[in-house]
C-alpha cells in the first residue's frame, strides 16, 4: 500500500513539473503585437465600430477611420457574433481558457500597459479585451450607442396615437353596407408619425370583413368626406381599421406586410397601431391601414371601363372563396375569383379574364409548359409570383393557397401580377385547422403542395415548380431575401416593446383566454408567451423552408 502511494506521488510530480515546462515554454516574452495598439484606442474612447478576420491577420476599425491590424501569430481575436465567448478563468497563478492552460500569469499587480491579452472577442456590437492582471476592458461601440438610442425611441413609441371615433347621436353600426356618419379624431401626441399632434374630419364608418365581423372586437371601414393624410400615410378618402382579435401579439399583420416590404411587391398597405374609442367607449388596440383599392398611391393601374376593348384595360381581381362581389367564378382548378374593378366588366371583358386563366392553367399541364413563349410564363408575371409563394409559405397562412384575400392584376395587354397581399392574422402559427398531414407546427409545405380547397393534389405552384428554371429562380430569389428575412425576429422585438403598455389595456377589455371560435389555437397565459412563440414559429419556419426550399 505505501508503495503504491510512492509510486502515485511520484507520477503526481512528473505530471506537474511537466505542465509547468509546458507553460514555461509558451509563457509570452515580449508584448504580443497589436496589443498596445489596442489599448491606446481604448485610453482615448475610441468607439469601436467592427472587426474583421482577413488571411491571416484580424482588422480592428474604429470611428474616424482608426485600424488596428492584429497578428494572428501575435494573439486571437475570436469572432462570437453567431456563437457563445468561452469560459477564462484563473486558478493557481495562471490562466486557462475552457480546459486550456494558458502560459499567461495572473497577476493583479500589473498595469495593463504591462499586461497580457487572455482572451479578445467581439459580438454585433461590442469588443472586449480580458487582460492578465484580472481587467476587462469593454471598448465603447457605435453600434451599442446607436442600438440604446433606438431602444429609447421605441419606448417613447409605447404612447401609440388614439383614434376616437364619435358616430352622429352615437348611432351604432350595425353590418358592412350602411355608413354611419361621425366624426374621427386622431391624436399623435409624441409627432410620431407626422408633424400633426391632432387631426378632425368627418367621416362614414361600417363594418368590413368576412369571419372576423362575427367576432366581438369588430373591424371597421372608415371613408372620409374629404381626402387625407392619416399619421403620415398618402392622402386617401378610405381606411381600414383592423381589429386583430384573434390575433394575441396583434402584430402578424404588421410583421407580414414587414416582409411583403423586404419582397418588393408594386404595393405594400402601410400601417399603423392605434388605440381606438367608439363614442367613448374603449375599443383596444386595432391596425388602421390603407384600404385595399385602385388609386395612384395603392394598386396603381388604369381600370378598364365599358368603352374599352378587353385587351386595353386593366383589371384587378380577388381570388375570395366567400364569393361576395358582383361578378365572380371558379377557374378549372378550383380557384375561386372575383372583380374588383371593374365591378361589373362587359361580357366581353369577362370572357377575355376567364380565358386568360383557363390558358394559364391549361399552360401547366402542357408538354410546352417549360416554354418561356408557349408555357406559363406567357401568361404570368413569374417574379411577383415567386414573391407570393415566398411571403405565403413563410407565414404559412391557411388561407394563401389560393383561396381568400389574394389579389391579381392584369394591365392594359400585360401579364397576370401578384401586386400585393393582406390579411395574415391567422399566420404564423396561429391557426388550428390545418390539414392533419401537414398541422399548425413551423414544418410542412402548404402553398406548395396543397389546392385552394385544401386538399392536397395539383395547384398553380406545385405544377410550376416541375419546370427547373422556376425552381432555379425560386431558390435564387429566396437566397437573396434571407439575410433581410432573418431581421423579422428582431422586428418582432421591436413591436413588442411598441404595444408593450397598449396590449396591456386591449387584453383588459378583450380577456381571450380560450381558443377564438373556430381558430382553435388556445391562450399561451400572457403577452410574453404570445410574443415568444411567433418569434420561435418565425424563426423554425425560417429555417425549415432555407433547408427545403434549397434542396428542390
Amino acid at each position: 500500500m505505501k508503495r503504491c502511494f510512492l509510486i502515485s506521488l511520484m507520477f503526481l510530480s512528473l505530471l506537474l513539473i511537466g505542465c509547468r515546462e509546458e507553460i514555461n515554454a509558451s509563457e509570452p516574452e515580449e508584448v504580443p503585437a497589436g496589443y498596445l495598439e489596442l489599448l491606446e484606442a481604448y485610453d482615448a474612447g475610441m468607439k469601436f465600430i467592427s472587426a474583421e478576420h482577413v488571411p491571416g491577420n484580424c482588422v480592428v476599425t474604429f470611428e474616424e477611420g482608426l485600424k488596428v491590424t492584429v497578428p494572428e501569430t501575435s494573439f486571437l481575436i475570436d469572432d462570437c457574433r453567431e456563437k457563445e465567448p468561452v469560459r477564462y478563468w484563473a486558478a493557481g497563478g495562471w490562466w486557462r481558457k475552457d480546459d486550456l492552460v494558458l502560459g499567461i500569469k495572473a497577476d493583479a499587480s500589473l498595469p495593463k500597459e504591462e499586461a497580457l491579452p487572455v482572451y479578445v472577442y467581439f459580438d454585433e456590437m461590442t469588443l472586449y479585451m480580458k487582460i492578465s492582471n484580472y481587467d476587462l476592458l469593454v471598448f465603447p461601440s457605435v453600434a451599442l450607442e446607436e442600438e440604446e438610442k433606438r431602444q429609447e425611441e421605441l419606448a417613447k413609441k409605447q404612447n401609440i396615437p388614439v383614434v376616437r371615433i364619435t358616430t352622429d347621436g352615437n348611432a351604432p353600426i350595425l353590418d358592412k353596407k350602411n355608413y354611419v356618419k361621425g366624426t374621427i379624431t386622431i391624436s399623435d401626441p409624441e409627432k410620431h408619425y407626422s408633424d400633426s399632434t391632432h387631426f378632425n374630419a368627418r367621416m362614414g364608418i361600417r363594418g368590413r370583413g368576412n369571419s372576423t365581423w362575427g367576432w366581438p372586437k369588430k373591424p371597421w371601414k372608415v371613408k372620409l368626406e374629404e381626402k387625407a393624410s392619416l399619421l403620415g400615410m398618402p392622402a386617401d378618402k378610405e381606411w381600414a381599421l383592423l381589429a386583430n382579435y384573434a390575433d394575441r401579439t396583434l402584430m402578424r399583420n404588421i410583421v407580414a406586410l414587414k416582409i411583403s416590404e423586404i419582397c418588393g411587391f408594386k404595393w405594400t398597405p402601410r400601417l399603423r397601431s392605434v388605440e381606438v374609442y367608439l363614442n367613448n367607449q374603449y375599443q383596444g388596440v386595432y391596425t388602421l391601414c390603407e384600404h385595399k383599392k385602385v388609386s395612384s398611391d395603392r394598386v396603381d393601374i388604369d381600370v378598364a371601363d365599358e368603352n374599352d376593348a378587353p385587351e386595353a384595360g386593366g383589371y384587378y381581381l380577388e381570388m375570395e372563396e366567400n364569393q361576395d362581389e358582383t361578378t365572380c367564378w371558379w377557374t378549372g382548378m378550383g380557384v375561386p375569383m372575383m372583380f374588383s374593378e371593374p365591378e361589373v366588366p362587359t361580357p366581353a371583358q369577362l370572357e377575355y379574364v376567364k380565358k386568360l386563366f383557363k390558358d394559364f392553367e391549361a399552360s401547366l399541364y402542357s408538354s410546352e409548359m417549360a416554354d418561356p413563349e408557349k408555357g406559363y410564363a406567357a401568361y404570368i408575371d413569374v417574379d411577383s409570383f415567386i414573391n407570393y409563394y415566398i411571403l405565403q409559405e413563410l407565414v404559412k397562412n391557411i388561407d394563401g393557397n389560393l383561396r381568400k384575400s389574394s389579389f391579381i392584376t392584369i394591365e392594359a395587354g400585360g401579364k397576370m401580377e401578384m401586386y400585393h397581399v393582406w390579411d395574415f392574422d391567422l399566420t404564423l402559427g396561429n391557426c388550428g385547422y390545418f390539414d392533419g398531414s401537414v398541422g399548425n407546427g413551423p414544418e410542412g409545405f402548404w402553398i406548395k403542395d396543397f389546392t385552394s380547397g385544401c386538399w392536397k393534389g395539383d395547384n398553380w405552384f406545385n405544377l410550376m415548380m416541375k419546370d427547373p428554371a422556376f425552381t432555379a429562380r425560386l431558390k435564387t430569389r429566396w437566397n437573396e431575401l434571407k439575410p433581410e428575412l432573418s431581421t423579422i425576429s428582431g422586428f418582432i422585438d421591436d413591436q413588442a416593446v411598441v404595444l408593450g403598455k397598449a396590449q396591456e389595456r386591449n387584453f383588459k377589455k378583450w380577456n381571450i383566454n380560450s381558443s377564438v371560435d373556430w381558430v382553435k389555437f388556445p391562450s399561451l397565459g400572457s403577452y410574453e408567451k404570445e410574443v415568444d412563440y411567433l418569434r420561435y414559429f418565425y424563426t423554425e419556419r425560417l429555417d425549415w423552408l432555407d433547408k427545403e426550399i434549397n434542396r428542390l
